[in-house]
């Protein structure tokens, strides 16, 4: 064993002496190495600035940190300067401690999202010093570098006022809300309606702060306030918004409409949808066959119609309010068709689905509702079940919460739960957030193209 031992160190010993040969002759050196500032004779220190607005800045670039050209030794000089923000992303930096305007609002908005919120980043500043034919990086200690993105403020809501709410601005009950998704409004910037519209409508935009105002009676109308209009007074299918003298933005044509906001940056696009509607009525035995008062299913894409309905026997998706338009029965087991008879469900709740592409359709029976997820009794695991109410198609439950989030699933199961907005749910939408205490929940599942929920305390 001995004798192995020494040959094996014999070897490694030959192996060490052959690696002093230069083998990288034709090889780039690297950037900079890492050096103890101490070894390389020199030290450099900078120090915070105030918070930088990106939204009140004009100009190129920022300053992020203050600092003295470090001395260097004779040989040596100073070849530029760089900052690690958070550990993560690296920027260059010039000698009066300033960074792209353009780069800083990429980083921080990858960070932290684009909410015009101040964020504190850690900083880290280096100089990097050529002597020899070799950089080297000597860093500065961290630093705070605070930094608020720019961005426009986004209400949370906004609604349409115009010649269908015959421009009444006292009464919030008479204005339009637009669609949202729920999520963070510098996430999801986009807001959207959908509705049937006559030839030569004309509408403006009313901010949710307005409408609080007129709540809270501070004002005595949103037309208090300055309201969005268009740049210009054309009928435009896409277009800007502005609150300078904003025109009243204008409908070409008669028909059903989606009408959607991007308020990140503050355009509007109006898509012509024509005659074909985003509801189909469920008129059947459960109704006494009359399509004028059936329920409705809805589709958003006028594809995929989904709504809750209470069936008993036979029933026809219709087109319209009556028997004139284009009625779907049975055209076999789970297809539909325009000329065929019944479809049919035994008595019960079900969500009813028809898909106009591949002409097929389902029901699935609602046996139990309930709610889940960290703040609920049950956790994420067990369903705190809520009881129906067949005449109003809500579902209740007095439930005790605590700091978490929850949804609303069907049957126990995944296949169907509800989330994001209480004001706008969404299958399979978000988490919704939740604070500790005792509440009154309702889910109303009346309207299909508006699925709520309140939670009132106790």
């Amino acid at each position: 064993m001995k004798r192995i031992s020494l040959y094996i160190m014999s070897l490694l010993a030959l192996s060490f002496t052959a690696c002093t040969e230069d083998f990288n002759v034709d090889v780039a050196q690297p950037q900079s190495w890492e050096q103890d500032p101490a070894a390389a004779g020199m030290t450099f220190a900078t120090a915070e600035v105030a918070g930088v607005d990106l939204g009140a800045v004009a100009t190129d670039l920022v300053t992020v940190l203050s600092f003295t050209a470090p001395a260097v030794a004779e040989g040596a000089e100073v070849t530029g300067y760089d900052v690690v923000l958070d550990g993560k992303k690296t920027l260059s930096m010039n000698a009066t401690g300033q960074v792209s305007a353009e780069e800083l609002q990429a980083i921080v908005t990858d960070f932290y999202g684009k909410r015009p919120t101040a964020r504190t980043m850690s900083g880290v500043a280096s100089v990097l010093v050529a002597k020899d034919g070799q950089v080297f990086r000597v860093k500065a200690p961290a630093k705070n570098i605070i930094v608020t993105p720019k961005a426009p403020f986004i209400d949370t809501e906004y609604y349409m006022i115009g010649s269908m709410t015959n421009w009444v601005g006292d009464d919030p009950g008479k204005l339009i809300k637009f669609g949202h998704s729920g999520k963070d409004v510098y996430v999801d910037s986009k807001f959207s309606i959908m509705m049937e519209v006559a030839e030569g409508d004309k509408f403006k935009i009313i901010p949710k702060s307005s409408v609080d105002e007129l709540k809270a009676g501070t004002i005595g109308s949103v037309w208090d306030k300055p309201a969005l209009g268009s740049t210009v007074a054309d009928a435009v299918l896409e277009g800007q918004l502005t609150t300078d003298n904003g025109k009243d933005i204008l409908l070409a044509n008669a028909g059903w409409v989606r009408i959607t906001l991007d308020m990140m940056d503050s355009s509007y696009i109006i898509e012509e949808l024509g005659d074909i509607s985003p509801y189909m009525y469920v008129a059947g035995n459960h109704q006494g066959w009359n399509p004028a008062t059936a329920p409705a299913v809805f589709a958003s894409d006028f594809i995929t119609y989904k709504g809750f309905v209470s069936l008993d026997g036979g029933f026809k998706f219709t087109s319209e309010r009556n028997w004139d338009g284009t009625n779907y029965g049975s055209g076999g087991e789970g297809i539909l068709s325009a000329t065929g008879g019944d479809l049919s469900k035994v008595a019960g709740f079900y969500l009813l689905e028809a898909n106009m592409s591949d002409m097929k359709w389902k029901a699935t029976a609602i046996t139990t509702m309930g709610l889940i997820g960290s703040a609920t009794e049950g956790g994420w695991d067990t369903s705190t079940p809520m009881t129906f109410d067949a005449a109003t198609v809500t579902y209740t439950v007095t439930a005790t919460l605590t700091d978490g989030e929850f949804k609303f699933r069907a049957n126990d199961g995944w296949d169907i739960n509800l989330g994001g907005s209480l004001n706008g749910l969404t299958f399979g939408g978000d988490n919704i957030a939740a604070s500790a205490g005792t509440y009154l929940i309702t889910l109303d599942l009346s309207k299909a193209d508006a699925f709520k929920a309140t939670v009132v305390a106790k």
